[in-house]
């Protein structure tokens, strides 16, 4: 045997508290009537009272919680063998890590940079997901499977805390070797889904512009491909950990979102470039689309499972407090005539 919640054995706790105070109610009630009178006094004046049925009846209410208890537990013992199917849509998340990413012009208050939002973001994107796999790839000037496709959504989310503009090798932004590195995530998950979906946030400073033809490869695979921007065509300045801001040739470097890339990429990529606003990355358009997407079966398994066997506590326990309110508190009491 087992049980499947075994969190409410804590209500265990409850019984004694039960079983202390029916005990001190019948303990009161029989303290008072030794006090009216004495012992063989009071069997004459109250003749059809039983302290050995008020026990019983307590015991049973006890027995009763107690069977409760148990069923909120959730008992189980026996086996039988289903077929489980996952359904779903396998997304990725391509985020740029660049460190043009760190530009603050995300927030009206200018108190995040564009790459915690676009984390937040995606981990609103995780928490509305059911059933659908999701991975996860970094990219800068290069680009490395972060988090492999997965239905475990807590283990994604750990992945994605991780994503940071220093844990790449290379700077710069290259969208060949994310298409390249997402192809390969999708074509070499185990029992992939027929609905895909690429979802490519950057601010779109590309470095390299020969991408077109990964695009390709993608869409032989089926894949859709979605593109946020991230940042304003105004410019922003880009942070250094010392509170300075980044350099080149003496000169402050100034990131500005480029949008035709992105745009480019949704167009020929069969979906949406959504051009983000402080405090929105427009998720919720990409969400909508994902729920009107054909849910293909991407994994089948044999799984054991344990039958549930509450419902025999549950009819224990409605017995057990049927017998104890069957039980009369008082006694018949057969009055003989004197002759």
């Amino acid at each position: 045997m087992r049980f499947a919640s075994p969190e409410y054995f804590y209500w265990l706790l409850v019984v004694p508290l039960v079983a202390a105070g029916g005990a001190v109610a019948l303990w009161r009630r029989l303290h008072q009537a030794r006090q009216l009178a004495d012992q063989r006094l009071f069997s004459r004046l109250a003749p059809e009272f039983s302290g050995e049925r008020e026990i019983v009846r307590l015991v049973l209410l006890v027995l009763a919680v107690t069977a409760l208890v148990l069923a909120l537990a959730r008992p189980q013992f026996g086996t039988y063998t289903r077929l489980v199917k996952r359904r779903g849509v396998d997304v990725v998340v391509a985020l740029d890590l660049s460190r043009s990413m760190l530009a603050r012009d995300v927030s009206a208050r200018r108190t995040g940079n564009r790459l915690q939002r676009a984390k937040l973001e995606v981990s609103g994107l995780i928490d509305r997901l059911r059933g659908d796999r999701i991975g996860l790839v970094a990219f800068a000037g290069t680009a490395f499977v972060q988090c492999p496709l997965t239905s475990d959504y807590s283990a994604a989310k750990l992945f994605l805390r991780a994503m940071e503009v220093g844990t790449m090798p290379q700077g710069g932004t290259n969208f060949a070797a994310a298409l390249q590195v997402s192809r390969q995530l999708f074509s070499g998950a185990k029992g992939g889904s027929r609905s895909r979906v690429l979802v490519v946030i950057s601010d779109g400073e590309d470095h390299d512009s020969d991408w077109r033809e990964e695009l390709d490869r993608l869409k032989q695979l089926g894949v859709v491909v979605h593109s946020i921007g991230v940042g304003t065509q105004i410019g922003e300045l880009i942070p250094q950990d010392d509170g300075s801001y980044l350099r080149y040739h003496d000169r402050t470097v100034m990131t500005r979102l480029q949008e035709k890339t992105l745009r480019v990429l949704a167009d020929a990529g069969g979906g949406l470039y959504i051009h983000s606003v402080a405090g929105d990355l427009g998720f919720e358009a990409i969400y909508d689309r994902l729920e009107h997407m054909q849910k293909a079966d991407y994994e089948s398994r044999l799984e054991s499972v344990y039958e549930d066997r509450f419902q025999m506590f549950v009819f224990l326990a409605l017995l057990l407090l049927v017998a104890a309110t069957s039980i009369p508190a008082r006694r018949e009491v057969k009055h003989q005539e004197e002759a």
